[in-house]
């Protein structure tokens, strides 16, 4: 178990009063540019605020220009992305993950004083690509270790030697989870497994909190929803959502709504009648 600093860190993660969080991503436009919905990260930033998220994801760059928006007791934690994907060799496009390196250091969070770090772990690159970011990643858990600073690691399905069947199978996920965890991961970033009894049979042995990615697969509000609920029924401990939520036309209706099913566990109908979602 995680303890000292680094678990009163990890701790802010999480709302008090029922120890799950909503966590919005923002790191998107460090490989992606001026991405859709977040071409005023700044604005966007305000808005997660004011609604009062557990958390947000930003890259070095954001963090150190919006620092002066955290600086209030109830503002929300955040995380570093500490590596850099190569996905595109033209701005603004995508050609696949090509290559992986880190990009920030430990120090760099702590004088920032951001209150945890995440690290990608991508499968299905070329071998001599994969062992570097292994490699990688496992400086990176040693960093922390020495800082006691939380590290999130984020198992994904996306290299293009996945094959499709295995791209969204469970027990795949499961694999890459439990090697994310092997790893030294105080917190784990996975896509949902698509059941509950299944999600809830990984999150009871993984024995570290578990929160799921949003990606670009749910086409409606309602799944959105949905998967969040479900989510937390298998053990989940909230959810790091991004496109769909600052890619939604109503930004603050979803993110209550989300506290709704992820806090309260109401029915995800109910909750989006209340919101006009």
């Amino acid at each position: 178990m995680t303890h000292g600093i680094c678990s009163a860190r990890l701790k802010k993660l999480f709302n008090p009063a029922n120890g799950r969080s909503i966590t919005i991503p923002m790191d998107h436009g460090f490989y992606r540019g001026n991405i859709k919905g977040l071409e005023d990260p700044w604005r966007v930033l305000e808005t997660l605020i004011e609604e009062k998220v557990d958390a947000t994801l930003l890259s070095f760059g954001l963090g150190k220009i919006t620092n002066g928006l955290f600086l209030s007791k109830d503002a929300p934690a955040r995380i570093l992305a500490m590596d850099a994907t190569l996905q595109s060799i033209v701005p603004g496009e995508y050609h696949g993950i090509l290559d992986f390196d880190m990009f920030c250091t430990v120090e760099q969070a702590l004088k920032w004083g951001f209150d945890a770090v995440k690290v990608l772990c991508i499968w299905g690159l070329e071998p001599d690509i994969q062992m570097k970011e292994l490699k990688i990643i496992g400086e990176l858990v040693a960093q922390c270790d020495r800082w006691d600073m939380p590290v999130m690691i984020e198992p994904v399905l996306w290299g293009k030697n996945i094959p499709p069947d295995k791209k969204d199978d469970p027990d795949t996920i499961a694999h890459a989870a439990r090697i994310a965890l092997e790893m030294g991961a105080d917190i784990l970033k996975v896509p949902y497994t698509g059941d509950v009894g299944h999600f809830r049979s990984l999150t009871e042995r993984l024995r570290v909190p578990v929160v799921i990615l949003g990606g670009t697969g749910m086409d409606t509000t309602e799944q959105v929803l949905q998967t969040a609920l479900d989510s937390v029924r298998g053990g989940g401990k909230g959810v790091v959502f991004g496109r769909n939520v600052w890619q939604n036309g109503k930004v603050k209706e979803i993110i209550r709504g989300l506290k709704e099913v992820v806090y309260e566990e109401k029915e995800v109908r109910e909750v989006m009648k209340t919101h006009r979602l």
